[in-house]
């Protein structure tokens, strides 16, 4: 009997008896996470050839007439002047809404996003443009065209208990007129840009990782091409408007007319 007590013993000292068990129990764990994240980057944007793609075109609207905020101007008035156009409300005759953006969500394979330059620049104490599309894979050049001192903060927004925060992804200084900072553009999302010197200034830029986002023109109008068949979900969004979404279905070469009507935001 003491013997057989004795093997037992000598194999849980082998085996590490409950603490042995323990670790391989987080081994296993460590392994099972490992293998997820390797099995998520497979659902990762994929590129492929499209052929006999459909296309979504439209025009995004204000509800009612809105007037352009004018802001008042409290530092370097000199330079930047007493007051300027918010340029936020940039509305047609028909009420065509300028500067909102049309993002398809969840697109998981389609054509390569350009890897281009997005050019932000300080330009008479505006950031141009208002708002913008960068692409993942490309870069950010930062320039200042005043001769007075700005910042470019910018951060990504994201929603955390019902609230949005920022997080910062850049934050330059541009004291000189002329210069340029170049950066990757390497996280997707919404951005908010700001100067911090002059705090009436502000910019949005969405970063896509594919080609499938659309800045509204001075009418209003937009088009998206070359999508694979099938239903997507497409967000309007602007700064000043109520966001929506609708579900488009997209046929083989053809377009899918959307068009949208927003209400100022609350």
């Amino acid at each position: 009997m003491t013997e057989g007590v004795d093997k037992n013993k000598k194999l849980l000292r082998i085996s590490g008896g409950n603490n042995g068990e323990v670790k391989m129990k987080k081994v296993l764990a460590l392994a099972g996470i490992f293998i997820l994240l390797i099995t998520g980057a497979s659902f990762a944007y994929e590129v492929t050839d499209v052929k006999g793609g459909g296309s979504i075109k439209g025009k995004v609207k204000a509800a009612t007439k809105i007037s352009d905020p004018e802001l008042r101007i409290d530092k370097d008035v000199d330079f930047c002047g007493k007051t300027q156009k918010a340029n936020m409300y940039m509305l047609s005759a028909d009420l065509g809404v300028k500067n909102a953006l049309v993002i398809v969500e969840g697109v998981q394979k389609g054509k390569a996003a350009p890897k281009s330059e997005f050019l932000l620049d300080n330009n008479k104490c505006y950031f141009e443009p208002v708002v913008g599309i960068a692409y993942v894979g490309g870069s950010y050049a930062m320039k200042n065209s005043d001769s007075v001192l700005h910042n470019t903060n910018m951060g990504l927004m994201t929603m955390y208990k019902g609230k949005e925060r920022k997080k910062v992804i850049y934050n330059l200084a541009f004291p000189t007129k002329g210069m340029v900072i170049k950066k990757p553009v390497e996280v997707a999302g919404m951005h908010e840009v700001k100067c911090d010197a002059h705090p009436w200034m502000r910019a949005y830029i969405y970063a896509s990782e594919h080609p499938y986002v659309a800045v509204t023109d001075a009418n209003g109008n937009f088009e998206i091409k070359d999508l694979l068949p099938g239903k997507y979900t497409v967000k309007f969004w602007h700064e000043g408007l109520q966001e929506t979404t609708q579900t488009v279905e997209v046929k083989a070469n053809a377009a899918a007319d959307v068009n949208v009507t927003l209400n100022k935001k609350k």
